[in-house]
C-alpha cells in the first residue's frame, strides 16, 4: 500500500518541477478554445475534477455482475470501462450484449464505456477488422454503453463508419492507442491525438511504456502541447510505476480523466481508485 501523506508530497514536488518545463514547450493558449464538456448521465465529462475510470476485468457473468456491483456503491468511481476481451464468452455478441445492459442498469448514473482491447494493443481478442466492425455495429444497434473506445490503427475505414454509427446514437467516442513496448517521440505522441481528434473522436486516448524518467515528461509534455491544440478532453497516461506520477497530475497537464482500480488492474501501473482520487485532490488545480 502506497505511504499517502509521502507520495502526495513526491507527487506536488514532481508537479512543480516538471510543469513550468513543459509549459515552456507548449504554445499559447488560445483563449477563443474552450474545453469540450459532455454531459453523459450525471457526470460533466472534460471539466475538473478529473473523473476516475475503473475497469470491470471479469471473465464470466457473475464475477462481472459482482464487479459492477462493487464498483457501483463506490463513491470514488465515476465512470466504468467493460473490457469485453477479457470474458470468456467475448465473441459471443448476444450474450455479451445482455451482459452489457444488465451492467448499465447496476451501475446507474456511473457511465459505462464498452471496450474490446484487442491482441494488436495488449488485449486479449485476436479479431479482424471486419469482425471487430461487425462487432461493434451489433452493440450500437441497441447501446448498452454510454461511450465506446476505438482503437485507431483499425482499418479507416471501418474506423469512419463505426464512428458515424455511434455518433447517430448518441454514443460518445473514445479514440485510443496503446504502446506496452516503448514510448513514442513527444511529435509521434501528438501526432497521433490530434489524428484521433480530425477522424471524428470525441475524447483523445494514448498509453505508452516509460523506459525513462524522461520517457515519463515525454508524455505529459505531450498531452500538454495537445491540450492548448485541441478541445477535446485528453486521457492519457504512462504505464507501469514509473508513469504514476502521469495519472496523477495530469490535470496539471490538461488530461481529464483517470484510470484506477478496485481488486485487479487491467494495465501496468494503476493504483488503487480510492488513493487515486485522493491524489487528484491534492495536485490538480
Amino acid at each position: 500500500m502506497i505511504n499517502l501523506n509521502q507520495f502526495a508530497r513526491q507527487v506536488c514536488l514532481v508537479a512543480f518541477i516538471s510543469i513550468p518545463f513543459v509549459a515552456a514547450q507548449a504554445e499559447p493558449l488560445n483563449k477563443s478554445i474552450y474545453p469540450t464538456v459532455y454531459q453523459v448521465k450525471n457526470l460533466n465529462i472534460g471539466e475538473l475534477p478529473v473523473k476516475t475510470i475503473v475497469p470491470i476485468t471479469a471473465k464470466t457473468k457473475q464475477e462481472a455482475l459482482d464487479q459492477a456491483q462493487i464498483i457501483a456503491n463506490n463513491p470514488n468511481v465515476d465512470m466504468v470501462e467493460f473490457r469485453i476481451d477479457l470474458l470468456d464468452f467475448a465473441s459471443n455478441n448476444k450474450s455479451v450484449i445482455k451482459l452489457g445492459k444488465e451492467l448499465n442498469q447496476i451501475l446507474k448514473n456511473k457511465p459505462l464505456i464498452a471496450t474490446i482491447r484487442t491482441a494488436n494493443e495488449g488485449g486479449k481478442l485476436n479479431i479482424s477488422d471486419a469482425d471487430y466492425q461487425e462487432t461493434y455495429t451489433e452493440y450500437l444497434k441497441q447501446p448498452f454503453m454510454q461511450l465506446l473506445d476505438i482503437e485507431m490503427f483499425r482499418s479507416p475505414a471501418r474506423v469512419e463508419r463505426l464512428i458515424k454509427l455511434a455518433h447517430d446514437k448518441k454514443v460518445l467516442i473514445i479514440m485510443s492507442n496503446h504502446d506496452f513496448d516503448k514510448t513514442p517521440s513527444q511529435q509521434d505522441i501528438e501526432q497521433r491525438l490530434l489524428e484521433q481528434d480530425q477522424m471524428g473522436a470525441d475524447i483523445l486516448k494514448i498509453a505508452v511504456m516509460p523506459q525513462s524518467k524522461q520517457d515519463v515528461l515525454t508524455l505529459m509534455n505531450a498531452t500538454l502541447n495537445v491540450s492548448h491544440k485541441s478541445k477535446k478532453p485528453l486521457l492519457t497516461m504512462s504505464m507501469g510505476s514509473l508513469g504514476t506520477i502521469s495519472r496523477i497530475a495530469t490535470a496539471n497537464v490538461g488530461g481529464s480523466m483517470s484510470f484506477g482500480m478496485i481488486g485487479e488492474a487491467s494495465a501496468p501501473g494503476q493504483i488503487d481508485v480510492a488513493q487515486l482520487k485522493q491524489f487528484l485532490k491534492t495536485v490538480q488545480p
